[in-house]
């Protein structure tokens, strides 16, 4: 990518900050409630790009891979969006109880033991220390540009995917489940960490898509991180899919209200945009092999399933509140925030010393 288009894209982002924290300003004081919805989805949108970073290096670390050569400096990149994705939390959750009807629960709701303010703050600072102390293992701790972690210490690589994959877990239980107390799905925790992966991958092979580092053998890298969003992608289309089927045939009067309200209004071309977007179209263009080596077919792919998970969170989240908030404080939220995200991941490519190679220098390095 050109010097030129680079300032082009942080010059965009610059924009789309200023615009976006303009709308939240106005927001917060015009409609508070509207403002706290509205930010919850954003965050629970862009919380996937460092996660998908840190996991990615981490699997990488157990099982190497000739594609991290390519990779490195964008998983990197991304891992180091983790302070700012995970403390965008705060704003949403300063309205916990504008968000959360357990805050002011009803007298036959139990559980109150697990769903209650304190507890809910505490396992949200437990994500955030653990998932930075993790970043920072990916970013820092000595590893090749193409190789893993030395032996000696894939331990903690090792026991890292496991915390991971558990706060992971329980974090959509707690942001994004317990909207609505009453409803339980045993699948909706492999749902959602499937969905903020294939977020994260998504930015990070666009990324690499129009940087104009996949030329020669990086083709094949990219052809092969390609290749693990499209199995991504099939994993959670098939996790959604179940829980829809189970929830169908158990037809319980405490689940299926939860369906019934996204499969109306306008909540249903939600999910026809997600499923559309975030399924349909990758499937069929992915499985065809040359899709995955060619840059411009890739970085498509990739901006819909982004458009495909705003979608999707909007659809998790927005129904479960009886008056519908605003358009503008939604698009608001996500300029905002995906505007500082662009920013610290672009700036995070800038670092080459720890990041392992920047786009120019890997053109630089084969190019002469």
């Amino acid at each position: 990518m050109s010097a030129r288009a680079v300032r082009w894209i942080n010059l965009a982002s610059l924009v789309a900050v200023a615009l976006g924290i303009a709308g939240c300003a106005a927001g917060a004081v015009l409609d508070p409630p509207g403002f706290f919805r509205a930010w919850l989805c954003t965050y629970l949108l862009w919380i996937g790009v460092p996660l998908c970073g840190v996991t990615l290096v981490l699997v990488h670390d157990l099982s190497g891979g000739n594609w991290m050569a390519t990779a490195r400096p964008f998983l990197a990149a991304a891992a180091a969006t983790m302070p700012l994705a995970t403390l965008a939390g705060i704003p949403a959750f300063i309205g916990l109880h504008s968000l959360y009807s357990w805050t002011h629960p009803a007298a036959n709701l139990g559980n109150l033991f697990y769903l209650n303010p304190a507890a809910f703050y505490l396992r949200y600072g437990i994500d955030v220390v653990l998932w930075n102390a993790l970043a920072a293992f990916a970013i820092f701790a000595p590893r090749g540009a193409a190789e893993p972690i030395p032996p000696g210490l894939s331990w903690i690589s090792g026991i890292g995917l496991v915390l991971l994959a558990f706060s992971v877990g329980f974090a959509s239980i707690d942001w994004i489940l317990s909207l609505e107390p009453t409803f339980w799905s045993s699948i909706f925790t492999y749902a959602a960490g499937a969905g903020w992966f294939n977020t994260g991958l998504a930015m990070v092979l666009f990324a690499i898509a129009v940087s104009g580092v996949a030329i020669g053998e990086r083709r094949n890298h990219m052809a092969d991180l390609a290749a693990i969003l499209l199995a991504t992608t099939i994993f959670w289309a098939y996790a959604e899919y179940m829980q829809f089927l189970m929830i169908w045939e158990e037809n319980l009067k405490s689940e299926i209200p939860w369906y019934l309200l996204r499969l109306a209004g306008i909540w249903k071309s939600a999910l026809v945009v997600s499923a559309g977007l975030g399924f349909i179209v990758p499937f069929f263009v992915l499985l065809w092999a040359p899709s995955k080596r060619s840059p411009g077919i890739v970085a498509t792919v990739c901006l819909l399933i982004l458009l495909s998970r705003v979608a999707e969170k909007w659809w998790l989240v927005f129904p479960e509140f009886p008056t519908a908030g605003s358009f503008w404080l939604d698009a608001a939220a996500i300029l905002a925030l995906g505007g500082l995200m662009v920013l610290l991941f672009a700036l995070g490519l800038r670092f080459p010393e720890r990041l392992r190679g920047t786009p120019r220098q890997i053109w630089t390095a084969e190019h002469g």
